[in-house]
């Protein structure tokens, strides 16, 4: 079977569940392509897209939620959104490809490639069944105005939110959202050979601050927390007042080059700091506890990898809910006040009865097979 994934590059949780679906359709002996279809303009307007969204949420995240929300008031009149507009001239584009490439079957992760597909079935061209994932827990601005066959939402509890908005019951499958395989696995241990890989010491409890693919959030400010913590924690138990292991940071900055240049210069001792990583999930398995803010895709790769969870710093939008979401379900620990209460939620979570509370919360909310049974639903709708 022939299978096109799309995706767009305004965060990378996008483009990591459109992977993980194609690496598993790959691996069960399909041939499928990967496409951001900006990039059928040119190899540079994808470039743009991606990088308009992340200097936006870096530099101004409550301008962006400001935007969000304009965009949930927009999606609550009924016709069609700017947003489907403006990706109608991409849709020209996509009409001509999938003529010159047959596909049995059309995933996507994003919303602009929906739009783009609910235009070409608005002037009747004939397409493969289409599948759109959800990324984030609730369903984002406008997605309800586009028509595609199949949505895989996160989970029977969100269903109610996606029909709210219009969306049809017959038309949702709750499969979760789908990681990549390489996040699973924690419960085997943690393995020295990836801690060596890593550079990391097994003598150490490591603690893991990310902020998305766009480096966004208060990472400075929790980078410097962090590594205040880090210093009190371990003089304790030199002097033998704590029994444990020491403490490490790890703080991973993504896209945003100019905080990783000025991290990378001020902290040298008990915090690393990295730039871009394509050895996430060994981070976040190698990990006692993981500091991220709300992000659909990344939350729920650490739920997956059973790690102890802090959120902060939630871009207002669909990332408000996300971490309510997780909250709820006592997945994740939400600080609020990073100055105020990051500390002693760290205290909190680095206790053996919370962290095992937390772990079998996230086992019984996260499906970690989603991308499996994603896969095994879209081979069963398009199997000739």
């Amino acid at each position: 079977m022939r299978y096109l994934v799309m995706s767009c590059s305004t965060g990378g949780g996008h483009n990591s569940a459109a992977h993980a679906v194609e690496d598993e359709l790959i691996k069960r002996g399909h041939e499928v392509t990967f496409l951001d279809p900006y990039n059928l303009i040119n190899n540079k307007a994808a470039d743009k897209v991606g990088g308009a969204y992340i200097k936006l949420v870096q530099v101004a995240p409550k301008a962006f939620g400001s935007l969000y929300f304009a965009g949930e008031m927009v999606s609550k009149i009924p016709i069609m959104s700017p947003v489907y507009y403006v990706n109608g001239a991409v849709a020209y584009l996509m009409k001509k490809y999938l003529q010159k490439n047959e596909f049995d079957g059309i995933v996507m992760s994003h919303l602009y490639p929906a739009e783009m597909i609910t235009m070409l079935k608005n002037h009747k061209i004939e397409l493969p069944p289409t599948f759109y994932i959800a990324t984030d827990y609730i369903p984002i601005p406008f997605t309800a105005e586009t028509d595609i066959d199949y949505y895989c939402v996160p989970g029977e509890d969100c269903i109610e939110d996606f029909t709210s908005r219009g969306m049809p019951r017959e038309k949702l499958i709750p499969c979760g959202i789908p990681v990549h395989e390489r996040f699973s696995g924690r419960s085997k241990g943690v393995d020295r050979a990836v801690l060596e890989q890593l550079n990391l010491s097994s003598n150490l409890r490591h603690i893991l601050v990310v902020g998305g693919s766009v480096g966004a959030g208060s990472i400075p400010q929790v980078t410097s927390i962090l590594s205040g913590y880090i210093k009190r924690f371990n003089k304790k138990v030199d002097e033998g007042i704590i029994h444990s292991r020491k403490l490490h940071g790890i703080v991973i900055c993504g896209n945003n080059d100019k905080m990783y240049k000025k991290l990378h210069s001020r902290y040298k001792e008990h915090i690393t700091v990295l730039k871009r990583t394509d050895n996430m999930s060994d981070y976040m398995k190698s990990c006692d506890i993981v500091i991220s803010k709300p992000g659909g895709l990344s939350s729920t790769e650490a739920a997956v990898a059973r790690v102890p969870l802090i959120h902060i710093s939630p871009i207002p939008g669909c990332e408000t809910f996300n971490v309510k979401y997780f909250d709820a379900r006592g997945m994740s620990v939400y600080v609020e006040n990073v100055r105020k209460d990051l500390a002693s939620a760290i205290t909190a979570l680095l206790k053996p009865e919370n962290r095992a509370k937390m772990l079998a919360s996230q086992e019984i909310s996260i499906n970690e097979n989603a991308r499996d049974d994603l896969c095994d639903f879209v081979e069963k709708i398009t199997k000739k």
